[in-house]
């Protein structure tokens, strides 16, 4: 039986990088990178090295393997929620709930 070569490598831009890092001065978050199983921040330093962060881990990543994942890389972009207002039927309709009261009679 063949073992069957697979490319599970995929980077997303945009602001997902937050949820895997803290910002750092001397790193250039690009987005999110997907390698198999692992997950983590996309960021390029100052040397141009691409690298996997991780919190405070770093993993240096292969350059042409990043840059060609990087020219099919999609951008995610998320839409802002519909706003939607109510119809003026909507608004003159009125809901009105009566809850009854207890009433306590107190004898002496």
């Amino acid at each position: 039986m063949r073992a069957r070569k697979t490319n599970s490598d995929q980077i997303t831009l945009g602001e997902g990088w937050r949820q895997f890092a803290f910002e750092r001065p001397d790193l250039e978050y690009l987005g999110v990178i997907r390698r198999g199983i692992e997950i983590g921040a996309l960021a390029r330093d100052k040397d141009g090295a691409f690298l996997q962060v991780n919190g405070d881990m770093r993993q240096t990543l292969n350059t042409s393997r990043i840059q060609a994942l990087l020219r099919s890389a999609r951008s995610v972009v998320r839409p802002a929620p519909v706003a939607r207002q109510p119809t003026t039927e909507q608004r003159a309709a009125v809901v009105v709930t009566v809850k009854p009261k207890r009433r306590v009679i107190v004898r002496d």
